[in-house]
């Protein structure tokens, strides 16, 4: 198993991208391999990528895009529980969207999969 790195690039500012891709290019290589959470700027966009840390492909995480950030969601991660203390409020908003996805995901999860043993049994 290898090591996998998350990248969310604000389109507000991707045109930017194909003005340099060698230099967009070294940066995300540069990031991934530095391991950090962390933003990069491409041309005159500040911070043009949010930067995942880079972890394993056995260590899992879920990664919440609400607003104009992401955030990882991970109850072993010093990174998640750096934003719990900084910003309890915040924290609190994406733990609730998180919560509420996960609700709304197993209710549609159970329809399908009635809906797909109704079929099976109707196709007999």
């Amino acid at each position: 198993m290898g090591y996998l790195t998350t990248f969310t690039i604000h389109n507000d500012g991707i045109h930017l991208i194909l003005k340099d891709c060698d230099e967009f290019c070294r940066n995300l290589y540069d990031t991934a391999v530095a391991g950090k959470v962390a933003d990069f700027g491409h041309g005159c966009f500040g911070n043009l990528v949010k930067v995942q840390h880079t972890r394993h492909a056995d260590d899992s995480t879920l990664y919440v895009h609400m607003g104009n950030t992401v955030m990882e969601m991970n109850a072993l991660s010093p990174n998640t529980m750096s934003t719990m203390r900084r910003n309890p409020e915040f924290f609190r908003d994406m733990l609730n969207y998180t919560q509420n996805e996960a609700r709304d995901l197993k209710r549609r999860f159970a329809e399908e999969t009635e809906r797909v043993k109704a079929e099976k049994r109707a196709n007999r």
